[in-house]
């Protein structure tokens, strides 16, 4: 009967710590995939006052003033942000640059690429994850022509 019995217990104690092992590998693998923030670099052309390659890229509303986009070419279509920063504007347009250095936070929860921010533009920290450090009111996404099939941007 003593023996019976510690057997029992020995058991419920087995299963108790498999149970809690389980418990314990699901919450971490949830914990480390749940919010991963990974960047990505590009080299990028720049277009002031709206005016893209493929035609004008207006203001999110019309009492905004045209945006600066930035953008790059997949395949035969183009991946793009447009944003408001005046400050980064005018530097980028006295310094007469037409490409520059683009990092972006990607977002990934699960293992599956969600949103995007702009990280820094040409050595100009703007976000770092979801921190932001300059408000950029940005706004983008893909271009397609010619019949290429989308892609994910950034």
């Amino acid at each position: 009967m003593r023996t019976e019995v510690q057997h029992l217990r020995r058991a419920r104690s087995l299963y108790a710590a498999t149970g809690l092992l389980v418990i314990v590998v699901v919450g971490l693998l949830a914990w480390l995939n749940w919010n991963r923030v990974s960047v990505r670099k590009y080299e990028m052309n720049v277009a002031f006052d709206g005016k893209a390659p493929w035609g004008n890229v207006g203001p999110e509303s019309e009492s905004e003033k045209a945006p600066t986009v930035i953008y790059r070419r997949v395949g035969q279509s183009y991946c793009y942000t447009a944003f408001q920063l005046p400050g980064l504007r005018d530097r980028l347009e006295t310094e007469k640059k037409s490409r520059v250095t683009v990092e972006y936070n990607v977002f990934t929860i699960f293992g599956h690429e969600g949103r995007y921010t702009l990280r820094s533009v040409d050595g100009i920290a703007l976000a770092v994850g979801n921190r932001i450090i300059q408000n950029t009111r940005e706004f983008g996404g893909q271009i397609l022509l010619n019949g290429d099939e989308a892609s994910k941007c950034p």
